[in-house]
């Protein structure tokens, strides 16, 4: 087995630095390494240079955060499009990139440092846009759905059409549970991301997620009920209109970190150079997803193939022919394959054991009585009910908050965007 400080077998020329997946590397190769497997997953003709300017090129919209794995997707992209400008007089970049970040309060992303290492003239000369969504902004662009959640009946009803005013911190902080807050975020900033791409027609999402974080999310997703999320989430798949791409599918977290480390991506921002880690906080304090990263940390060093494993296992699930009319979750948009209600019925004992004699006879009809009176006083406070859909996933995480009434942004429908143009014939 090599070991580091022998000659590297790449290059013949420098001492060996980094061991990872039981081989080394100098630090030069090992970069070259790491953008080989970028290039991999963008090796198709909409992203390689161009020698004619077209007007219907490729357009990606790069998902921004702060953390190791977006500074290094971004560096690796960038070499990309410098690599590209010198293949001659009249190569033309293979597409735009819109870098796309998110004003989170709690979490923000170094752009100035970014503009500052890589130079604002240079970012110009190859056409990287930087866009910034204020998440109240978004809000504000919505009308809110009241929903009832009856965990009993395991169904949700609209029952009132609300402007509430909620803030962005208002929706986050309807539930109590950390995981479920995270669920909740993720949906929110999904659609943050989606609603951006169709604003500024990029017909790509691409994801910081390395092979690590992909692992992460299929084990979570699977806790937590949203198993029909990971095909999406395990392979390029087109959402809509738009094609998610993971151009770091296939790199490790910790290969992530010695990159950065390399290329003193660290300095963009001073939680990086913290180490961040997950066993210093107490576990009641840990989401669901905190406890599998945690798990596949302890494995990626040593056993790198099982992270591998759980992700190529991922890529090969598939769903099924969704149900009825391609009906969508009304909080997070996914496709609804089965019925929650149905499925648990199906795999649960929905029966009970009769009443046996007068004294449970009696019990029983007094509790029947009570559910009836409950309703009808539930159903007086109620303007109207309108069932709508809600997928598995949603339905346990919002249980696990133990949340009854909801409220949620939803965006106007086509025919509501419609409506407020249309002159009637009564208007001048």
């Amino acid at each position: 087995m090599p070991a580091v400080g022998d000659l590297c077998k790449r290059c013949k020329k420098q001492k060996t630095t980094i061991l990872s997946r039981k081989d080394t590397f100098c630090d030069p190769c090992f970069v070259r390494f790491i953008r080989g497997k970028q290039r991999k997953q963008m090796q198709s003709e909409k992203f390689k240079v161009k020698f004619k300017k077209t007007d219907n090129g490729t357009r990606i919209l790069m998902d921004m955060r702060n953390n190791h794995e977006s500074y290094a997707m971004f560096d690796i992209v960038f070499s990309m499009l410098v690599e590209q400008l010198t293949q001659g007089p009249k190569a033309v970049r293979g597409f735009d990139l819109v870098v796309c970040v998110i004003k989170d309060s709690q979490d923000q992303v170094n752009i100035e440092g970014i503009k500052e290492m890589y130079g604002e003239s240079e970012l110009e000369r190859l056409g990287i846009q930087f866009l910034v969504i204020d998440p109240e902004a978004y809000i504000k662009m919505h009308h809110y759905e009241h929903l009832r959640l009856d965990l009993k009946k395991f169904e949700t009803i609209k029952f009132s059409d609300s402007s509430s005013g909620f803030s962005y911190e208002n929706v986050i902080a309807q539930v109590s549970d950390k995981s479920t807050r995270e669920d909740i975020v993720e949906i929110l900033h999904e659609d943050m991301l989606v609603q951006a791409s169709v604003d500024n027609k990029c017909t790509m999402i691409a994801k910081p997620f390395s092979m690590t974080k992909l692992a992460v999310d299929i084990l979570s997703d699977t806790i937590r009920g949203r198993g029909s999320e990971i095909p999406r989430f395990s392979r390029n798949e087109y959402v809509g209109s738009f094609e998610m791409i993971y151009p770091l599918r296939d790199i490790l977290s910790s290969e992530i970190k010695i990159y950065s480390s390399i290329q003193n991506l660290n300095s963009l921002s001073l939680e990086l150079t913290k180490t961040q880690n997950i066993s210093n906080i107490s576990t009641k304090n840990k989401t669901v997803k905190d406890m599998v990263l945690e798990y596949f940390q302890t494995l990626e060093v040593e056993y790198p193939e099982v992270v591998s494993t759980v992700v190529k296992i991922g890529g090969k699930l598939t769903n099924p022919e969704p149900l009825g009319q391609n009906k969508k979750c009304e909080i997070c948009k996914v496709t609804i394959f089965h019925d929650p209600k149905t499925w648990l019925e199906q795999i649960t004992v929905p029966g009970f054991v009769g009443p046996r004699n007068e004294e449970e006879e009696a019990n029983f009809r007094r509790y029947l009585d009570s559910i009836t009176e409950e309703n009808v006083e539930e159903d007086k406070n109620v303007g109207f009910d309108e069932k709508v859909n809600l997928c598995y996933g949603c339905m346990v995480t919002l249980g696990v908050s133990e949340v009854k009434d909801f409220q949620w942004p939803q965006r106007p429908t086509k025919e509501e965007v419609l409506a407020e143009y249309i002159i009637s014939d009564g208007e001048d």
